[in-house]
């Protein structure tokens, strides 16, 4: 943390505690002369329902209060809080996250499971997953480490679980929302409109029904350079001058219906849609005036997603334990088209659709045991299926066009990939004190990538396949020190399905007929790569102090990253290969807190501290930090509540600190190393909410992200706002 940042962040904590002042279920404590303490969070972390505090690894939850407080709409506004955790949006819809610094590139295939409910909104195939919107949730959990034998692939650093509310029989209930704010610099303000309605249809069913829209103005302005007059005047394409472009609009809709026949069996069938606009590209030139991009006029930018997501949910209680089922389908398309003037010195636009889709059924059975003995275990299964058309088309004048071609590149892939699995974790309480957990996952998969290719830019085209099967293991000791001390050690494997690569040519890579790439000791025949896999070992903590008003977690850790897929050139430049060569290691120290200083005034902090580097020279010199992640970051939260005129009402204060990081060896430009501070206010009128907010109050202006050259994306300027709801 540098000096200027961290006095900026003490300042900002020392403002937050010089302020005086619960949550409504604090208040009612200190009216009725109840003990005050923090309530009890229930997570599902486990695939069971266990209290936060007794569950031995590092997790974060964030309840309905919290996010409504916090005005929490995306992951972009709560997950650079949470310790090791960093959120990179490369403009809406592109979003990828890295936790305990386990990550190296854009695009790459993710490294953190995420889910809204029970349906992965990350996959296999798929490098970015969509950002459901956060309307009418129950709670978000965030799990640090490899959690592979229970969240399988791609879940090789962690997993982030958005949990919407549920239907429930007992009662009528709605809500409705509007909101208006105003962002410096925006080309006109920004709307949003959220509705919720549950309603009992008789004593089994009840349907739970969400719709939303949010409209954002855009507020980059498109500019002209000497360096782009010249591009122009070179391919006859005129300069886009244009104010406030990447405005985006979010429209949605979820409906939720249960079926509870008896005590023993509950079915809900879930139907969610979201579909996103963008006008123009929100990604700044950064060497310019802050909220400034260059791009030459060769057709509209603008990107498109639609997602739709099905989920089955079966729970049968068994008495001994509940068998569940859930069956999930996901389907997707995605479009965008964005100006490669901006960063190559063509007159081009590179365009891009993708249609996916993909069937998960899990089958599991959670033990609710009253001996020392609990278990959970079930089946997986997934089938994911892609579809990509990636364009790069001329748009200049012919006459200046050196491939005399109007398509320069085409590229059509045809991605799938079936997966099977076998999973299960068992506890058991060695003594009082002890408790022993050992899990595993066998997995097998199949994946196959048909890579067809045209244009004077195209590579040969090429079929993909690769199979593998494997197994992944975990092991934990806990120790209940007492009814408000755990101690825990955990050692978890994490891993990320591999794919199939291509192989270099022979006659132009192995003169010397060896079997090898020339210049390395890489085999020709090398047509795949394996899943990567990380090895983590963690020491922790959780202690409820102060009559249970403070709760202290903390946790340190090591991760072995190894077997990561690494580009490798022959002494021939045209030959390359990608192989699994390159190790790393992270470790760290990770730190929670909540406290209830008065029966109104509540703080929470936290903390974390990440070392991740290479440890040989594949993908990076050795000692290098690996890219994507901060060294520090740190959060501070402050709430007081009190009553306005027999009115509840709350005023919170949120300061967030993202360390500086790079996002690759190839982009100098530094991220990160950045301050913000947020405010929300809201006061209770019986059924009528009143809410003012103002994000990024300070407004900075700081790249977030450092992408391609001198593109990147900055902080979203200082947002005002006022939201009005009704309850009924």
């Amino acid at each position: 943390m540098n000096t200027i940042k961290s006095e900026q962040w003490l300042a900002a904590s020392l403002a937050l505690l010089s302020m005086s002042g619960v949550s409504h279920a604090q208040q009612a404590a200190g009216n009725e002369g109840e003990t005050l303490a923090i309530e009890t969070v229930l997570v599902t972390a486990t695939k069971r329902a266990t209290d936060l505090q007794d569950t031995a690894g590092s997790i974060s939850a964030l309840g309905a209060e919290q996010i409504d407080n916090k005005s929490l709409v995306s992951m972009d506004d709560y997950l650079n809080t949470l310790p090791s955790v960093n959120f990179l949006e490369r403009g809406v819809g592109e979003n990828q996250i890295i936790i305990r610094g386990i990550g190296l590139a854009f695009g790459e295939r993710a490294t953190v499971g995420s889910y809204f409910g029970e349906v992965p909104l990350s996959n296999p195939i798929i490098a970015t997953s969509t950002d459901m919107k956060l309307v009418d949730m129950e709670r978000i959990e965030v799990l640090r480490g490899p959690q592979g034998t229970l969240y399988g692939g791609g879940s090789m650093s962690g997993a982030v679980r958005n949990i919407p509310n549920a239907p429930y029989l007992e009662e009528f209930e709605g809500r409705v929302s509007v909101e208006y704010s105003a962002t410096d610099g925006a080309d006109g303000g920004n709307s949003n409109v959220t509705a919720m309605v549950n309603l009992p249809l008789g004593d089994e069913l009840a349907l739970r029904m969400v719709g939303y829209r949010f409209d954002n103005a855009g507020y980059v302005d498109l500019v002209s350079t000497p360096t782009l007059e010249a591009r122009s005047a070179a391919t006859g394409t005129p300069v886009a001058n244009q104010d406030g472009v990447g405005g985006n609009r979010f429209t949605g809709a979820r409906a939720s219906l249960l079926w509870q026949p008896s005590d023993e069996l509950d079915v809900t069938l879930m139907l969610a849609h979201q579909e996103l606009e963008e006008d123009g590209r929100n990604d700044v030139t950064i060497s310019r005036e802050a909220f400034e991009a260059s791009a030459l006029a060769t057709g509209d930018e603008y990107k498109t997603d639609e997602l739709s997501l099905f989920n089955l949910l079966v729970n049968y209680d068994l008495g001994w334990g509940v068998l569940t089922s859930s069956t999930s389908w996901v389907d997707g398309d995605t479009a965008d088209s964005s100006d490669l003037g901006r960063v190559i010195d063509w007159a081009a636009v590179g365009f891009s659709e993708r249609d996916k889709e993909g069937l998960v059924q899990e089958l599991r059975v959670a033990s609710q045991l009253d001996g020392k003995l609990q278990f959970t275990g079930g089946l997986y299964y997934e089938d994911f299926e892609s579809f990509e058309r990636c364009c790069w088309r001329w748009t200049g004048d012919q006459e200046f066009n050196p491939f005399g071609t109007e398509n320069l590149r085409t590229v059509n892939t045809l991605s799938t990939i079936d997966q099977v699995a076998v999973f299960g974790e068992v506890d058991y309480q060695l003594t009082d004190a002890f408790s022993l957990t050992v899990g595993g996952r066998w997995f097998d998969y199949e994946r196959e990538d048909e890579i067809d290719e045209s244009g004077p830019l195209a590579a040969i085209p090429s079929n993909l396949s690769t199979t593998e099967s494997g197994s992944r293991y975990k092991a934990g000791l806990d120790y209940k020190l007492n009814d408000d001390a755990l101690l825990y050690a955990l050692w978890s494997e994490g891993f990320r399905l591999g794919l199939g690569v291509a192989t270099a040519p022979p006659e132009i890579c192995d003169v010397d007929n060896d079997g090898l790439m020339d210049g390395t000791s890489i085999s020709l025949g090398t047509s795949s790569i394996d899943s990567d896999t990380t090895e983590n070992f963690e020491l922790g903590g959780k202690f409820s102090l102060w009559d249970n008003r403070v709760r202290l977690n903390s946790s340190i850790y090591r991760i072995d990253w190894t077997d990561i897929p690494v580009g490798a050139v022959g002494s021939n430049p045209v030959c390359s290969a990608t192989v699994n060569g390159g190790e790393a290691r992270s470790q760290g120290v990770e730190l929670e807190a909540q406290v209830l200083l008065t029966a109104s005034l509540s703080l929470q902090l936290s903390a974390s501290y990440t070392d991740a580097e290479f440890t040989n020279n594949q993908g990076g010199n050795e000692g290098d930090r690996l890219p994507m992640s901060p060294e520090h970051n740190a959060y501070m939260g402050l709430q007081y509540d009190w009553f306005l005129a027999d009115y509840p009402a709350f005023l919170r204060a949120d300061v967030t600190y993202v360390g500086a990081f790079n996002t690759g060896a190839t982009i100098p430009t530094e991220s990160g190393d950045y301050v913000t501070l947020d405010l929300n206010a809201g006061v209770f009128l019986d059924d009528v909410e009143l809410k003012v907010y103002a994000s990024n109050l300070t407004n900075e202006d700081d790249v977030t992200v450092s992408f391609f050259l001198d593109r990147g994306w900055r902080l979203r300027p200082r947002t005002l706002g006022v939201q009005l709801a009704y309850r009924f």
